[in-house]
This record gives structure tokens, C-alpha cells and sequence, in this order.
């Protein structure tokens, strides 16, 4: 049941995405024909547009995020949805896992922007295009601590898994609030103003977890030669490179499980559906 349940999220999401990611390809093509013809002022303002199609889509995701939850579980398609042959748990689950896979297209769709924009800009002034960008990644190698390439992927990976912690933790905040807004108790207030002053609170909460996490000194070290971990006070000022603090990712990923947990229960047992 569970996956009938992504398959059908994931086609009623898709309609919001479908339109911007056609306008990036379309823009794509239009830049590799300027580009071909070397048109500068074009290619400026395909460079613009490229640049706000990239920030619509994280816009669009976060939106369509907010919008599924809201409209398919308290609207009222909310009446369908809570009558499945299913718990509130897994009415979370399947909307969780295709808002992270949307959230995991549109990271991957903006890394992709970036480096193609970073090429396409070199590309706009020169003509010996991967000569520049082995110089630049020569100069970088030559600073002192810049990791080797497999480091330099392990770091990439590091960072892909941290946005994805802080997504799922955003996910799960938003979940959470939406479900409280539509509880008896406070359904008879404004839903929207009560659902956004419970994501203010766990938000400033969570800062504040975060802020104390890193006074510990407990994290990841990047070398230039390997990911290491670095434990007390001593082992932080040993490193070039200030360490990643990860206590606080880690108390994300435990927020993230109560907040299901927590969803769930609210979901299965408290929902006033108007």
C-alpha cells in the first residue's frame, strides 16, 4: 500500500515541477545555440534567466511541499486520504519519501546549474574552455589544505548528506505544524497563523540546539588527504580547516524521528478534517 501511495503523490506532484523543468531544458538549448555564435548580451540575459529558473525550482519544490501536505491531508481531499486502509504513520511516510526525492532532484538540478553556468561563463570569454578550469583546480590544489579529488568527493558526498538531514528535518518540521494547525484544539483559530508559530518554535528551538552543539567540540575534519574526526579542543586547532561540527546534524536526524513519531500519532488520532 505504501507504494501505491508514492506512486500516486509523486504523479500528483509532478504537474507543479513538469513546467519549470521544460523551460530549463528549452533555456538550455537556446544557450548552446548563443553560445555557438558567441552573442554576449544574450548570453548574459540566458545566464539571468537560467540563474531564476534554478531559484523557482527550490521555490517550487518547497511550495509544492507545503501545498501536498496541506491540501491532500487537511483540505478536502483530506476526507479520501483518511480513509485509506492505512495509519497516519504511513500517510507520513509516503509523502515524506517523494518530498525528499523532489528536494534530492532539485539540489542535484541546481549543482548541475551552477557548474554548467561556471563552464558556459568561462566558455563566454575563451575558447580554450578546459584549459581555465584545469588552471583554476591547479591554484586551488596549490593552497595549502585544499583536499585531493578523492577527498574532495568524499567532501561532496559529506555535504550532499547534510542538505539532505536538513531536508528531511525541514520536512518533518513542516508536517508536524501543518498537523497541529488542524487539530481540534486549535482548528478554531487561523490554521496558516497557527501552523506557521509552531514551525517558528521548533526553527528557533532547533537553532538553539544547533548553536550549543557547536560549543562541543566534536566533528569532520577535511584534510587534504582523507575525512577525519576530530575530538576535543586540541584536535580542532591541530586542522587548517575549522572542522564540521556534527552534534547537530545528529540531533537533527533524532528531531527527525520524534517528529514522525510524533506526526503519526497526531495524524492517526487528533485530525479535525474541515
Amino acid at each position: 500500500m505504501l507504494g501505491k501511495l508514492i506512486k500516486n503523490e509523486f504523479k500528483s506532484t509532478a504537474h507543479s515541477m513538469f513546467g519549470v523543468f521544460m523551460a530549463a531544458g528549452i533555456l538550455f538549448a537556446v544557450m548552446m545555440v548563443v553560445l555557438l555564435f558567441k552573442i554576449k548580451i544574450l548570453m548574459t540575459l540566458t545566464t539571468v534567466a537560467m540563474v531564476a529558473i534554478a531559484v523557482a525550482v527550490l521555490i517550487i519544490t518547497l511550495f509544492s511541499i507545503v501545498s501536498s501536505f496541506n491540501k491532500s491531508l487537511y483540505g478536502a481531499q483530506g476526507y479520501l486520504s483518511f480513509t485509506l486502509p492505512v495509519t497516519g504513520k504511513q500517510l507520513l511516510a509516503g509523502k515524506t519519501i517523494v518530498s525528499m526525492i523532489w528536494v534530492t532532484i532539485s539540489f542535484v538540478f541546481t549543482i548541475v546549474i551552477s557548474a554548467f553556468l561556471v563552464v558556459y561563463w568561462v566558455a563566454r570569454t575563451s575558447d580554450n574552455v578546459k584549459q581555465i578550469i584545469q588552471s583554476v583546480y591547479d591554484l586551488l590544489q596549490s593552497m595549502q589544505g585544499f583536499p585531493n579529488p578523492k577527498t574532495m568527493i568524499k567532501t561532496l558526498i559529506l555535504i550532499v548528506v547534510i542538505m539532505l538531514i536538513r531536508a528531511l528535518c525541514m520536512i518533518f518540521r513542516v508536517s508536524f505544524s501543518l498537523a497541529v494547525a488542524n487539530t481540534k484544539r486549535f482548528q478554531k483559530f487561523n490554521p496558516i497563523f497557527v501552523g506557521i508559530v509552531v514551525y517558528a518554535i521548533l526553527f528557533v528551538f532547533l537553532m538553539i540546539a544547533q548553536v550549543a552543539a557547536m560549543e562541543i567540540p566534536f566533528g569532520i575534519a577535511i584534510t587534504t588527504n582523507g575525512i577525519k574526526m576530530a575530538i576535543g579542543a586540541a584536535a580542532f586547532a591541530d586542522y587548517n580547516n575549522p572542522p564540521i561540527p556534527i552534534l547537530g546534524y545528529c540531533f537533527e536526524i533524532v528531531m527527525s524521528a520524534v517528529l514522525y513519531v510524533a506526526t503519526g500519532n497526531i495524524m492517526t488520532n487528533h485530525i479535525n478534517i474541515k
